[in-house]
């Protein structure tokens, strides 16, 4: 009988194989709209799981969740013109709990949509607009191929390691195959990362911040990885969504992207031009 874990991982390296390619020709190759039109496309999927998962049975809310997200990475990332920034923040606050009230049964989880409706676009559309923020500064490609490293190198080291030496669980009650060993052999990844972008493509990045920049991004990856599980084992879901062959849904992928991008966008903020 073929080993499951085996084959799970043979179909994360299809896709992997597939989506890499496009990714990085997105980044470095015209048009210069590919990425940022693959970004909002991403955000448009990955809210399209997530509302399916909090608000399955309300239309509206996530109608307004999906629209809300697309909108707000559009503003967030420089698409749309800076002056819509701030009022896309209010009008997505206040419309968002007006939603709530349009189909208010069940009423006991009525805060809990309405908590969604606005905090949902925020954590998709406001990271994902991070993502494309990053691409349009000054060697915009290689950040975000640094938080990429963080998110995917991490994951990628931490289930091998977790695999081959995992026996103390990290948080069972949230996500019970991930281990502590797991975890560190994520940071251990991302810090091998983050040596290959200083000593090869993202020179500006010094030695010591790539270290300690690592280490931050694993953790709030690893975190951010973690508060998707959550969400997901509160509404009884495994995956998010079966779009991505070997790896459940899109939001399952960027859960900790998300972390690790917003980790980048500081240090950018931080060091300037």
């Amino acid at each position: 009988m073929a080993d499951p874990k085996r084959s799970n991982l043979t179909l994360r390296l299809l896709t992997a194989g597939v989506t890499v390619p496009l990714i990085l020709y997105s980044l470095f190759f015209p048009p210069r709209w590919l990425f940022p039109l693959l970004t909002a496309l991403v955000c448009t999927l990955s809210a399209i799981e997530l509302f399916g998962m909090v608000a399955p049975k309300h239309p509206i809310t996530r109608a307004w969740g999906v629209t809300s997200s697309l909108f707000l990475c559009l503003a967030v990332g420089g698409i749309l013109d800076p002056q819509w920034t701030t009022p896309s923040f209010i009008a997505i606050t206040v419309g968002g709990l007006l939603t709530s009230l349009i189909q208010v049964e069940p009423i006991a989880q009525a805060a809990s949509r309405a908590a969604w409706a606005v905090a949902g676009p925020f954590y998709l559309g406001g990271l994902f607009g991070v993502i494309s923020w990053l691409f349009h500064q000054p060697h915009g490609g290689e950040w975000v191929v640094l938080a990429m490293l963080y998110a995917f190198w991490s994951d990628t080291a931490g289930y091998f390691v977790g695999r081959a030496f995992g026996k103390h669980r990290l948080y069972v009650a949230v996500s019970p195959n991930k281990t502590i060993e797991g975890s560190i052999g994520g940071v251990f990844g991302a810090l091998l990362g983050s040596l290959i972008a200083h000593f090869w493509f993202l020179p500006s990045l010094g030695l010591l911040p790539a270290i300690l920049l690592a280490i931050v991004a694993a953790i709030l990856g690893q975190l951010g990885d973690l508060c998707e599980s959550l969400i997901k084992r509160s509404t009884g879901f495994k995956d998010s969504g079966t779009m991505l062959p070997g790896h459940g849904g899109f939001f399952d992928r960027v859960d900790a992207l998300l972390f690790t991008s917003a980790t980048v966008y500081f240090y950018v903020v931080w060091q300037g031009p």
